[in-house]
C-alpha cells in the first residue's frame, strides 16, 4: 500500500465532518490531484471523495442504530448539513433512506454466536 493513499485514509478517517477537497488532500501528501486520483483508486478501489462517502454512510448507519438524534443532526455530524442530500448519499449506498434503516435496524436483533 502507498503510503501516500494510507494516509489521506487516516486524514479522511479523523475528520469525517471535514469539508475535503481532491487538491487539498493531494497537497497534504505531496502528490498532485490527478496522482492522488489514481493512487488512492489502486489501492482502495474507489476515489478519495466516494471513499469519504462509503465511511460518512457507514459512520451514518451506525449513529442511526445506536442514537435518537435526528436525521439531520447525524447526517451533519458526519459532514453533510444538508439533510436532503446525506439521506440522497445514504439511499444510494445502502439502498432504503436513513429514517427508514433506524426503524429496520432497531427491529432486527443482532445475531448471537455460540461461544
Amino acid at each position: 500500500m502507498r503510503e501516500e493513499a494510507r494516509r489521506v485514509a487516516e486524514l479522511l478517517a479523523g475528520e469525517l465532518d471535514r469539508r475535503w477537497s481532491v487538491s487539498e488532500l493531494a497537497s497534504d501528501v505531496h502528490l498532485s490531484s490527478s496522482q492522488l486520483r489514481r493512487v488512492f483508486t489502486e489501492t482502495f478501489g474507489k476515489a478519495p471523495i466516494a471513499y469519504l462517502t462509503m465511511m460518512r454512510v457507514e459512520r451514518m448507519a451506525h449513529l442511526l442504530k445506536v442514537h435518537d438524534s435526528p436525521v439531520s443532526v447525524i447526517a451533519a455530524s458526519v459532514g453533510w448539513s444538508d439533510p436532503d442530500f446525506a439521506a440522497r448519499q445514504f439511499r444510494r449506498s445502502v439502498g432504503v433512506s436513513p429514517s427508514e434503516y433506524r426503524r429496520i435496524s432497531r427491529k432486527t436483533p443482532l445475531a448471537t454466536y455460540p461461544v
